[in-house]
């Protein structure tokens, strides 16, 4: 809270309500004990009043009741709860009205009246958490922050009782939904404030949410939004400045974990500074096989951003790190990124030779999968379909076919049967993000097959859908637009122009998520797609020939396409620029 807009004439009245329960805890308590310091047996209605409130500053949601009563319990927690220790349920519930009444709380209860949460507004919960935690606080209902980084023995005292109770009641489950793992992202909070990042970052956010290197919150939840905020405790200063309390290589893991989860969430210009710092970090420390997966999440997060020439240089660096550690999938799964990387800059005969000899590795570590797979294999098929690709647009744009050695139906039948490989090779680990981009490699195969065959759409549309709500479920919007665009050709074809579900809708949420990134290389795209399939296929088609272009102009489209182009070095679609704007 803005302490000068909002938080000031709002704790200014907290600082009423405050002094007017402490006056009354201290009259009735100077009746009964002529002393103006209050005893556990002593404290008044107003005292229990003013704990309970306190309590909420413990909380950033509504304080279910499971929480509120570990927390009342004895031991009580010095200078906070012992107003409510030994209280009978009907003394809680007279302060507890008293307090809705005054429209300081909401109780939510069931239908039988038994207590679920306690909610109040967040200036209230902001005022009592500057109160508690303050290094001075005793009870006192001065609302100063904590000076010098220091918390009272209260606040951390309170806090790791949360974070004990979170832990211990929420059971480990083969597979939890994110609803039964919202009590452990609590538990990261709490274990915070505590004082104990090494410990929560270990066992729970670590071990028990992300399941180590399985990652499952990410690859089986896509609970992206969860887990950055998870994250987001153990820094001091987002995204820069993590918790000095744990130790280098944890702090290393977290930037990372920050980076690749703003990534994904379209926050890529926060997500630089934290992957840039955590590889400096690993490289500083030697430990190549981090060093090598945090050099080939920078090259992804520079290629996404338009940043081709930097990516294929961060990839070079990871095949070197990877090589120099012991994980033996890594030297395969980062010659894929570096070939990307050359692919997108259209250096084509260099990214083929990287995969091959990636795949030649993945051979000789995997027998009984001899294919890459996984974003590996996605990679490599974007590559092998890159002339099918042009063909098909070619076909769509009725111009003449450019002479090849390559047969561009023959590397989509090829592309579609490693596709059905992949999922013959199906396990319940495989991630979220890994079976989306299977179907999408599907779809996309299966669609330029029909379109240079001139035959039927029904199964890339299943594929493309499945490909679309599969990246959605992942929670990857990084990846999303590959999967619209290339639906969006599709529904063009079948006729879907405008309005809902149609290609136009498709290319907007396309451009929404590229907008926001930026992903200028997604934005070229769409520019294409735009002056292609409303510049020029829709003009054959009777059914909307002659309606207004949706955006400004085809020839503005391209134009916009070709500075991109040209200004991140995405000569990866030089050509196919050049054929829409000869067709154009």
């Amino acid at each position: 809270a803005d302490a000068e807009e909002q938080g000031g004439h709002a704790f200014r009245v907290m600082d009423a309500y405050v002094r007017a329960l402490e006056q009354e805890g201290t009259e009735e308590t100077e009746k009964k004990t002529g002393t103006s310091v209050p005893s556990v047996s002593s404290c008044s209605r107003g005292q229990r009043a003013l704990a309970l409130l306190r309590l909420l500053g413990l909380f950033d949601r509504p304080a279910t009741a499971d929480c509120l009563e570990a927390l009342w319990r004895a031991p009580a927690i010095a200078g906070l709860t012992e107003p409510l220790i030994g209280i009978t349920e009907a003394q809680r519930n007279i302060a507890l009205t008293r307090l809705e009444t005054a429209r300081l709380l909401t109780a939510n209860r069931d239908a039988a009246g038994r207590l679920l949460s306690l909610d109040a507004h967040p200036l209230l919960r902001e005022y009592f958490a500057r109160a508690v935690r303050s290094p001075g606080f005793s009870r006192s209902g001065a609302a100063e922050p904590p000076k010098g980084g220091t918390t009272s023995e209260a606040w951390r005292a309170a806090h790791r009782r949360l974070y004990e109770h979170l832990c211990a009641t929420t059971p480990d489950k083969p597979q939890p939904t994110l609803e039964d793992l919202q009590p452990l992202y609590q538990a990261v909070a709490h274990g915070c404030q505590a004082g104990l990042q090494q410990q929560t970052c270990e066992k729970v956010f670590r071990d028990r949410i992300k399941r180590g290197k399985e990652s499952y919150s990410l690859h089986r939840l896509g609970a992206f939004g969860s887990d950055l905020g998870a994250i987001a405790c153990f820094f001091e200063t987002p995204w820069s400045r993590v918790s000095p309390a744990l130790t280098e290589p944890a702090q290393a893991w977290l930037l990372n974990e920050a980076a690749f989860t703003l990534s994904a969430l379209s926050r890529l210009s926060e997500a630089l500074e934290p992957m840039r710092a955590g590889l400096e970090m690993r490289r500083n420390q030697k430990v190549w096989d981090e060093a090598a997966r945090y050099a080939s999440n920078l090259s992804e997060l520079e290629l996404t951003l338009g940043e081709v020439a930097a990516a294929a240089r961060d990839a070079k660096l990871s095949m070197t790190y990877a090589d120099s550690g012991r994980d033996t999938y890594l030297p395969i799964g980062h010659r894929t990124t570096h070939a990307d990387a050359l692919h997108q800059a259209g250096r084509r005969a260099d990214a083929e030779a990287c995969f091959r000899e990636a795949e030649e590795m993945q051979q000789k570590r995997e027998p009984k999968y001899p294919l890459l797979y996984a974003l590996a294999g996605f990679r490599y098929c974007d590559l092998l379909l890159a002339a099918a690709e042009r063909g098909a647009w070619q076909h769509c744009l009725s111009l003449k076919s450019q002479p090849s050695t390559l047969n561009p139906l023959e590397s989509c039948r090829a592309v579609e049967q490693r596709a059905n490989k992949m999922f013959e090779w199906r396990l319940p680990s495989d991630s979220l993000l890994d079976i989306a981009l299977d179907h999408l490699t599907l779809g996309r195969a299966v669609l330029y097959a029909a379109i240079l065959e001139n035959s039927a759409l029904p199964v890339p549309h299943s594929e493309l859908d499945k490909a679309v709500d599969g990246l959605r479920l992942a929670g990857q919007s990084d990846y999303l637009p590959r999967a619209l665009l290339t639906r969006a050709w599709l529904r063009s074809l079948l006729g879907a122009y405008t309005g809902p579900e149609s290609a136009q809708s498709d290319l907007d949420e396309a451009w929404e998520i590229a907008e926001r990134g930026p992903m200028p290389l997604f934005l070229a795209d769409i520019h294409l797609h735009r002056a292609r399939l409303f510049g020029v296929i829709s003009n054959q088609v009777p059914v909307i020939s002659g309606e207004k272009y949706p955006w400004e102009s085809p020839q503005a489209d391209l134009a916009a396409a070709r500075r991109l182009i040209e200004k991140h070095g995405y000569l990866r679609r030089k050509e196919e620029l050049e054929d829409a704007e000869q067709a154009l």
